[in-house]
């Protein structure tokens, strides 16, 4: 009996030594890891954006723009805390893209569109006839340094305005429409994943796909090419922030229920321009937000699933994965 009892404490100890070590190895393993996901809203490109600086300006929101005190007594703040985490992201990733590839703007501009915004900026009413989204966007505006936004704003044009003469998506697709009237809109993005899994098995896979679609009179197509310049509102999804080898699924429209599920085969930014093409700030403004989609993989986007998730298909913040407006599918990622 002596010598069970000196086996099982010794047992006893190694396994307290291992508990121990594991628990050392842990401790080590997170602070070697990167910045710490305690307390944060987001970690981008390794820099945390702390929950605590998206609450102070939440709170400063309500502070300085009324009409926000709505989104409290509806208890909609959580439109207006992913909206402002959302900006405090896109500021990480127009920066980063900015130091990349030496963007810059001139600040007498920078400073004249801060003065400009600063002045347009009046209290919305508080009778609950503003909406939501209106009351979001405004406070989002009132609540950040007008100079960081407007140079925020005015390098995302500058890269729209240099990528729209010249880029070119060339993808294979299948639109998913709704069955019927009365179908769901949940069942029709679980279509679109369906159709995106398929196609994401592999390039040939996906090739083969699209052609019986085709072939069975399905709303589908090979090969073919877009403009940023001859596509309008199109030009700000993502189909065009894409990387080629991946799948995508977005709604073109939110008036439109259906689904488009492409494959990108090819994003160009030496196409021959259009020159029947105006330069228009609305097309920039849209396209900017997509030329820095791929810094996103790049320096990495978390986030903190307090505040939900990353929504690549809308550049911003969703509640959750079923709420982001699209999605991205790397290729070969899905089984036959």
């Amino acid at each position: 009996m002596r010598g069970f009892s000196t086996v099982t404490t010794v047992i006893r100890r190694r396994r307290g030594l291992a508990l121990l070590s594991v628990v050392v190895g842990l401790v080590l393993s997170a602070c070697s890891s990167g910045p710490s996901q305690v307390n944060a809203a987001a970690i981008v490109g390794g820099k945390t954006i702390p929950v605590d600086r998206v609450q102070e300006l939440v709170d400063r929101a309500v502070e300085i723009e009324p009409a926000a005190q709505v989104l409290a007594d509806q208890r909609k703040l959580d439109l207006l805390s992913r909206a402002i985490l959302r900006q405090l992201v896109l500021t990480e990733l127009t920066d980063a893209y900015a130091r990349k590839h030496s963007v810059t703007v001139d600040p007498g501009q920078v400073n004249q569109l801060a003065a400009q915004v600063t002045q347009t900026l009046k209290p919305l009413p508080t009778d609950g006839s503003a909406t939501a989204d209106v009351i979001v966007e405004q406070a989002v505006n009132r609540v950040f340094d007008p100079a960081e936004l407007a140079r925020g704003y005015l390098i995302r044009l500058k890269l729209g305005q240099q990528a729209a003469p010249t880029l070119a998506v060339t993808f294979d697709y299948v639109l998913v429409s709704p069955g019927g009237p009365d179908e769901p809109a949940g069942s029709l993005r679980g279509k679109a994943e369906d159709m995106a899994r398929r196609l994401a098995v592999s390039p040939e896979e996906a090739a083969r796909v699209v052609r019986a679609e085709i072939a069975a009179g399905s709303q589908a197509g090979e090969g073919e090419v877009f403009t940023a310049t001859g596509v309008g509102e199109l030009a700000g999804t993502v189909l065009f922030g894409t990387p080629p080898g991946n799948v995508v699924g977005f709604q073109p429209s939110p008036e439109n229920p259906a689904w488009v599920v492409a494959v990108i085969r090819e994003r160009s930014t030496d196409a021959q321009p259009d020159p029947a093409a105006t330069d228009d700030p609305r097309l920039a403004t849209a396209l900017g937000p997509r030329i820095l989609q791929p810094m996103v993989d790049e320096i990495g986007v978390k986030i903190s699933p307090r505040y939900g998730v990353w929504d690549t298909a809308a550049m911003g913040v969703a509640a959750s994965e079923q709420e982001t407006t699209g999605f991205v599918m790397p290729m070969g990622t899905a089984k036959p």
